[in-house]
C-alpha cells in the first residue's frame, strides 16, 4: 500500500472505532502513537580537526562536537567499538503511516479476538471446582476488564462477555485482520 492508501485506511479504521462502542480503543492507540517508537542510537564525539577550538564557551558550540548516529548504519563490529567510544542513547521517532496502520489493526485484535478468548480461559478456570469444595463459592457467571484506576480515558469503557460473540465469528473477523495486515505490508 502506498502513503496514501494507508492514511485512508487508518482514516476508516479510526472512524468504525469511533462510531461503535469501541470509540475507547482510540485513547490508548493515540497514546501508543503520540509516544513514538523508541530507538537506539549513539551519540557520540566528533572527531577534531587541527585548529579547532576544544574549550568552546556557548553550549551551541559544545553540542556541535557531538553526533547522534543510528544504531543501523552501524555493523556489529562497528557497533561495538562505537559503543565503548560514546553513550547508548534512546530517542523516540514518529510513527509511519504503516505502523499507525498495524498498531489499530493489533488493538481490534486483541479487544474483538484475543479479550474474549482470555474471557472464556478466566471463566473456565474459575468453573473448575477444587477437589474438597462443597458450593461454598458462587459460579462465575463473566470477566469484567477494568481500566486502569490512573488512565485519563475520554471516552466510556466497554464490558465484552465473550459469550455474544461466538468462535467462528472470533476466527473470522482474525482471518479478516491478517489479511488486512498482508494488504497493509505489501
Amino acid at each position: 500500500m502506498n502513503q496514501f492508501e494507508l492514511r485512508r485506511v487508518e482514516q476508516q479504521l479510526r472512524e468504525a472505532l469511533q462510531d461503535s462502542a469501541l470509540s475507547w480503543v482510540l485513547d490508548d492507540v493515540d497514546a501508543a502513537i503520540a509516544a513514538g517508537v523508541p530507538e537506539e542510537k549513539i551519540l557520540r564525539r566528533r572527531p577534531q580537526r587541527r585548529g579547532d577550538d576544544t574549550y568552546a564557551a556557548s553550549p551551541a558550540s559544545a553540542a556541535a562536537r557531538y553526533e547522534v548516529v543510528n544504531r543501523s548504519e552501524f555493523g556489529s563490529v562497528e557497533y561495538e567499538a562505537s559503543r565503548k567510544r560514546g553513550t547508548l542513547v534512546i530517542a523516540t521517532r514518529a510513527m509511519s503511516d504503516e505502523e499507525r496502520v498495524q498498531l489499530l489493526l493489533d488493538a481490534v485484535k486483541r479487544v474483538l479476538v484475543e479479550l474474549p478468548e482470555m474471557e472464556l480461559e478466566s471463566l473456565k478456570m474459575l468453573r473448575i471446582e477444587p477437589e474438597g469444595d462443597t458450593g461454598s463459592r458462587s459460579i462465575a457467571e463473566a470477566v469484567v476488564f477494568e481500566p486502569d484506576e490512573n488512565a485519563q480515558s475520554r471516552r466510556s469503557r466497554t464490558e465484552f462477555r465473550a459469550d455474544r460473540m461466538p468462535v467462528e465469528r472470533r476466527a473470522r473477523v482474525s482471518q479478516l485482520l491478517a489479511e488486512a495486515t498482508r494488504e497493509v505490508h505489501s
